[in-house]
This record gives structure tokens, sequence and C-alpha cells, in this order.
């Protein structure tokens, strides 16, 4: 796909990775939206501030219709709360899910965050090197235990 001329909606662009995905693109001559829940963080000259939290639905229709002519769509909103899902609270867990799972997931209206938007492309990024992260990302995948007597 050639980036110069293609119109971004950028999740997360206000500081870290979407940011500097954002810049990048910018920098190649795409038009971005650069979406955050606040877009008065958003500071990149050239970019168009986008309110949007994917977690709302009404938010994502609201975003829709202002950047109804994007052509390339960079899923990179995200959360991590470091909450474990065995003994955290479970509101903090539904948000990561909400925003982390659900929020890049194809809606069932077109949205920023929905491949159907336009006849656009959807990317998606998946990180967990956030200021103050000091857990793992993961945990172990379990291993099949050996049938008794083996």
């Amino acid at each position: 796909m050639e980036l110069k001329d293609a119109v971004v909606v950028v999740t997360g662009a206000n500081r870290g990775l979407g940011r500097h995905l954002a810049a990048q693109l910018l920098e190649r001559g795409a038009k971005v939206y650069a979406a955050a829940r606040r877009p008065e963080s958003v500071d990149l000259p050239g970019a168009v501030p986008l309110r949007l939290d994917v977690t709302d639905e009404e938010s994502i229709r609201a975003a829709a219709r202002t950047a109804s002519d994007t052509t390339l769509l960079v899923n990179n909103a995200g959360i991590s709360t470091a909450t474990s899902l065995l003994t955290g609270d479970l509101d903090a867990v539904r948000l990561e899910m909400e925003t982390n799972f659900y929020g890049p997931s194809p809606s069932r209206e077109p949205s920023p965050t929905s491949s159907r938007a336009t006849a656009g492309e959807p990317c998606s990024t998946s990180c967990r090197s956030c200021p103050g992260c000091t857990r793992p990302a993961s945990a172990p995948t379990p291993r099949p235990r050996p049938p008794p007597g083996r």
C-alpha cells in the first residue's frame, strides 16, 4: 500500500507507539487522524486530532462520521491495569478486555475500529511496553500432563 496520500486513523495516537506511528505516517505524506480519548493531548503538527474511546459505541460512531475518508486503520489503542485475572478487580479486567480485545474487533456498524468503515485496510498492533509496566505481558502456556503411570 502506498502511504503517500493515504488517509489513516491511528488509535491511541497521543503517546508511545501510536504517536510514533502517526508521526511516521505524516512524514510519509499520509493524512492522519490521531485518535485519543482526550484529543487535546495530541501534539503532532499536521495531524487531525480525533476524539475516540474504543469502548464507547457513540464515540466510535461520531469518529466514523468525522473520519469517513479513512483508507487505513491502525488499531493501536490499549491499556494495562496490571491486574491479575485470577485475583484482581474484575472491573479492571473488564476494562482491559473492552479496550484491548473488543476495541479493535469489527463492530456491527462501520467505524474507525472496523475494516468496514471504508474500503480501507485494518492493521492492529499489540505491545506491552508501557511506562511503569513491570510484570510480564503473558503467562506461560500450560503443557499437557503425561497420562498417569508414564
